[in-house]
């Protein structure tokens, strides 16, 4: 222990604890300056989207759909109704005897009619 070497009190030079909070604030605040290429950038793309737009530039094509596709399409997005849609059939008990075969398939019957032991 006799081999290290003593050390000096410690001491914080002359109004250093005076100063130190407005140097950590000088070190801290944020740069409000603010680059004009990020709005150049920004200017570019919304004008490259627009010119875009306005000349034609994106293909769209317009694809025809059958109609029952379209009955289809008014009838989930809860514009027509049951009733619209039996309101434009000609027979709506045709109508309704095609959606109910639809719906529920035939099976075999559980008896025949004519069997006289049904116990």
């Amino acid at each position: 222990m006799n081999k290290l070497p003593k050390i000096k009190d410690l001491q914080a030079p002359d109004g250093y604890f005076d100063r130190l909070p407005d140097d950590i604030l000088a070190k801290t605040k944020p740069n409000n300056s603010v680059s004009w290429t990020k709005y150049a950038a920004a200017a570019a793309i919304l004008i490259g989207l627009g010119l875009t737009w306005q000349f034609g530039g994106i293909p769209f094509e317009e694809q025809p759909i059958s109609l029952d596709e379209e009955a289809h399409l008014y009838i989930e997005s809860q514009i027509w109704t049951a009733e619209d849609i039996l309101s434009f059939a000609d027979d709506p008990n045709a109508l309704l005897d095609q959606i109910i075969e639809e719906e529920m398939p035939t099976s075999e019957e559980l008896w025949a009619e004519d069997e006289s032991n049904w116990f």
